[in-house]
């Protein structure tokens, strides 16, 4: 391989950072300065430093606020895929500021987690709970879990059933998966200063045996650079996780498909993006010490990526992750199967709903009868989460996906297992911030095939959103004055709504203030009965915002009866509601918002209520 064409792999890998974000139109339509696409170059060329600075010059001199907002957001991923907290958080923020817009769900995450990596967490609250109202990020999972792992720092409960280690053996490098070669394992360590923070790809691997792989003592665990069949994998086959069949003669790995004639990183078209992940296998020749030359595994969409290969079934069956359509969004998993008469690969099949969401599922790994897999989609402590479930010959068992409890998973990305027996396994996680991604070893006090299938989430609902009060710092919403005007006899109907604070069920001055007016005015007219209708925002679990709309029902209904209202009560909890588009609007307009500055969960303060109605 010539190193030309070695350094555009190399190069164009650069690219795959910002090709899974997309700008609006409006931001695709811009022209773009010949500063800015030296600095392209420079990227494009891993000169990141001369291109930083390039990218910071190109936004002092550009006039527009909307292509400074562009070349801000794209200068924020990119300081992101490197790993600079500091300067990407300082870009997401401006470019937040001139125009939020330009943000994708995804972007706001990563600006949260640039965040929470530098230690700034109250930072990070207030811009998750301004933000947590708005469509894109309010039905959006991964959205919903970096919130709640916001609101969880405090509330995580270590499992005394697990016991987890960092091995020694970790760098400031990114050490990101643990295979095995036959009997040997072997783990794989990035020496890249960059990488895609959705853990895709990892560019510059390099393998390395790990010694007294049993786990015996992980603290003694050595390891030593391979000089073996893995040492003569091609540098551009070394972008992820590798698998190998039972009888170590075929290989699957991860390559990156590229098109020549893009010379720029600012990239808006999803589908015209130049590269994607691609699967190809390879054959040993143990003749010559070799691999064959490499060939798709299967027919794989152009525009579409593929990677995180595991073989199973003696080498006759695989799973994969895409991001191919018709799945449930972002990357799900699939599975396909060998068959030998026709010596094709099946169509691949999604694994379902059960374990595929709107978010990324990656790294699948089967162990006996568990699916062992990674998902930013499904409930969890924030960022990527371990889970698993049982599977069979015929895929997914419908019992439930377990969540793995703290010490596994944490507030950062938790991503990769690999078990070593039933009570061992190794995992990798980001946690420590100063050493990237690290491999641990967990020691488990119950067999992992017994786990019971009952599902849990390794937190409660109630805990989900009980940081709120915390993370408001205090501050108390007042809803604005309104008139209580009774009609003579108290006619049937709404006679009064009151509103509460955020994840509270406690009456605010300003609802004590019109309840007693309401009490001050009702006293003259007989009622029959009133009924008190609760109701709670979006935020937190079904069961949890019955309850606490419940709560709220019975809080106005005692508060009422305490002060001499004796007719016979109804309370009834409905739970979490979603405000139309006209009631956002118009509490939108009530207020003399700042652009860009409307506090959202301000806003949606007309959810948390109760309604009061003669019956």
């Amino acid at each position: 391989m010539t190193k030309m064409k070695i350094q555009s792999l190399l190069s164009v890998t650069a690219l795959l950072f910002l090709l899974g974000w997309t700008f609006p139109s409006i931001a695709q339509e811009r022209k773009v300065s010949a500063i800015e696409r030296r600095a392209d170059r420079n990227f494009i060329r891993q000169k990141f430093g001369k291109a930083m600075v390039q990218y910071e010059t190109a936004i002092a001199r550009e006039t527009s606020d909307l292509n400074k907002a562009s070349i801000h957001l794209k200068t924020a991923r990119l300081y992101f895929m490197l790993r600079d907290y500091d300067n990407s958080s300082v870009h997401y923020a401006k470019a937040l500021e001139l125009h939020d817009d330009l943000f994708l769900a995804d972007d706001l995450c990563d600006y949260i987690d640039a965040l929470r990596f530098l230690g700034n967490n109250k930072k990070a609250e207030g811009i998750c709970l301004n933000n947590v109202y708005k469509d894109i990020y309010s039905r959006y999972q991964r959205f919903q879990n970096t919130l709640d792992a916001l609101a969880m720092r405090h509330a995580i409960i270590e499992d005394p059933g697990f016991a987890a280690e960092r091995l020694p053996l970790n760098t400031p490098n990114a050490e990101f998966w643990v295979g095995n070669y036959g009997n040997e394992p072997f783990y794989a360590m990035s020496v890249s200063d960059f990488n895609d923070p959705g853990k895709l790809f990892f560019h510059r691997t390099h393998y390395y045996r790990l010694d007294d792989a049993d786990g015996a003592d992980a603290g003694s665990q050595k390891s030593s650079r391979d000089k073996g069949y893995l040492y003569h994998i091609p540098v551009d086959m070394q972008n992820g996780p590798l698998c190998f069949s039972s009888d170590m003669r075929m290989m699957v790995a991860t390559v990156l498909e590229y098109k020549k004639s893009v010379a720029s990183v600012d990239v808006a078209d999803r589908n015209t993006r130049p590269f994607q992940a691609k699967l190809l296998y390879s054959k040993l020749n143990h003749d010559r010490g070799r691999f064959s030359r490499y060939k798709p595994l299967f027919h794989q969409e152009s525009d579409c990526s593929y990677a995180h290969p595991f073989l199973f079934n003696d080498g006759n069956s695989l799973l994969f992750v895409s991001d191919v359509p018709g799945g449930y969004g972002g990357f799900d998993i699939y599975v396909t199967h060998f068959d030998e008469s026709s010596q094709k690969w099946s169509a691949p099949i999604n694994l379902g709903s059960q374990v595929n969401t709107e978010g990324d599922e990656i790294c699948p790994v089967l162990f006996e009868d568990r699916l062992i897999f990674s998902s930013n989609g499904l409930p969890g402590f924030g960022g990527y989460d371990l889970f698993t479930t049982l599977f069979d010959k015929n895929g997914v068992v419908p019992r439930g996906v377990i969540h793995f409890p703290h010490p596994v998973n944490s507030v950062f990305n938790d991503y990769y297992m690999c078990p070593v027996d039933l009570y061992t396994a190794y995992f990798v996680s980001d946690r420590n911030p100063s050493t990237r991604d690290d491999i641990y070893y967990l020691h488990m006090l119950k067999e992992l095939s017994s786990w019971q299938a009952k599902p849990f989430y390794g937190m409660s609902e109630e805990a989900a959103v009980m940081g709120g009060p915390l993370l408001l710092g205090g501050l108390s919403e007042t809803a604005a004055p309104e008139s209580v005007t009774l009609k003579k006899h108290a006619p049937k109907g709404l006679l009064l709504t009151v509103y509460f604070d955020f994840d509270s069920s406690e009456l605010t001055p300003e609802s004590v203030g019109r309840l007693m007016h309401f009490v001050n005015e009702i006293d003259a007219y007989l009622l029959d009965e009133l009924t008190f209708s609760g109701y709670a925002d979006e935020v937190g679990g079904d069961s949890y915002n019955y309850a606490l709309s419940e709560r709220r029902a019975k809080t106005v209904a005692d508060f009422l009866h305490e002060n001499g209202m004796s007719c016979p009560f109804t309370m009834i909890g409905h739970g979490r509601i979603k405000l139309s588009k006209e009631e956002v609007d118009e509490e939108v307009s009530t207020f003399p918002w700042t652009e860009g500055e409307i506090d959202w969960t301000r806003v949606n303060r007309r959810a948390r209520r109760v309604e009061i109605y003669n019956k």
